[in-house]
């Protein structure tokens, strides 16, 4: 579970996500350890009175209109050079652009998961951390278990938070 003051480092890991892989408010909790509540509070933050969606509901139908978009432009760049093969040349500049564009969002997004991969694994090992230190504050006999099943824990954790 995500400690008091998290919200400023992780608010926007959680809207980014939401928007940019889609993921629910239920998935965001289980990566980051936040309570479902806190998510749906931090998101309601954004929403303006009188409008019907939130800042982060925006977000996302806005980037899935565009990737619709996007994928429309390819796809009628492609029906043209199929229905006029002989005058494809022309249509290649503007087919390798948005090709281009889908690519590098991908990237982006691959680029994006692989961060919170490192995230998960950097929070788990702070709270190993903070596990050893609270045990060597509260009972000798708990740190001296950790070390004893290190090995196990860490195994563990990296089947548990780099899935």
């Amino acid at each position: 579970m995500a400690a008091k003051g998290d919200r400023s480092r992780l608010e926007p890991v959680a809207r980014m996500l939401f928007v940019e892989q889609g993921k629910t408010l239920t998935d965001i909790e289980e990566t980051l350890g936040v309570s479902r509540q806190s998510l749906s509070e931090w998101k309601a933050r954004t929403r303006i009175i009188g409008e019907d969606q939130d800042e982060w509901d925006k977000a996302r139908a806005a980037k899935e209109g565009y990737e619709a978009h996007l994928l429309q432009v390819r796809d009628t760049i492609m029906e043209q050079i199929r229905m006029a093969p002989l005058q494809a040349a022309s249509y290649l500049d503007s087919l390798s652009k948005v090709e281009a564009i889908i690519d590098r969002r991908s990237r982006n997004a691959r680029e994006a998961a692989e961060r919170i991969a490192q995230q998960k694994g950097e929070m788990f090992l702070a709270f190993v951390r903070d596990l050893i230190e609270f045990g060597n504050k509260i009972d000798p006999d708990m740190t001296r278990v950790v070390e004893n099943n290190f090995d196990d824990l860490i195994q563990w954790g990296r089947e548990r938070y780099a899935a």
